[in-house]
């Protein structure tokens, strides 16, 4: 199986391609987004972004100035390996693991 039938298998669609990278996204939720980036060099770079802004604000809280369009959570590295379904899947639950690790009762603690 191709590193593309991965992606659509897992439900990542195709968004757009640029300077021969293909660009897919996928959304397990409505504020979460995963994003693999298909390199020409045989490489993969898998990043995610959490509409933070609108996700508090469903529940009745805001983060700044309340700009929602603009207030996302990402990772500070996005993880670079291997066009391999196995790596994904790495990618995608060390993503998850640190999602639900999120605690706000428990921040600085």
């Amino acid at each position: 199986m191709s590193f593309e039938e991965a992606l659509r298998r897992r439900g990542f669609a195709p968004v757009r391609q640029s300077r021969g990278i293909r660009h897919f996204a996928r959304k397990p939720n409505d504020f979460l987004t995963y994003w693999v980036q298909i390199r020409p060099d045989g490489t993969a770079l898998f990043s995610w972004e959490f509409a933070i802004a609108e996700y508090v604000s469903t529940l009745g809280l805001q983060v700044g100035s309340d700009e929602h369009l603009n207030t996302f959570l990402y990772p500070k590295v996005d993880e670079r390996g291997p066009q391999d379904p196995a790596w994904l899947t790495g990618c995608i639950d060390r993503a998850e693991a640190v999602l639900e690790s999120v605690s706000l009762l428990e921040a600085g603690s």
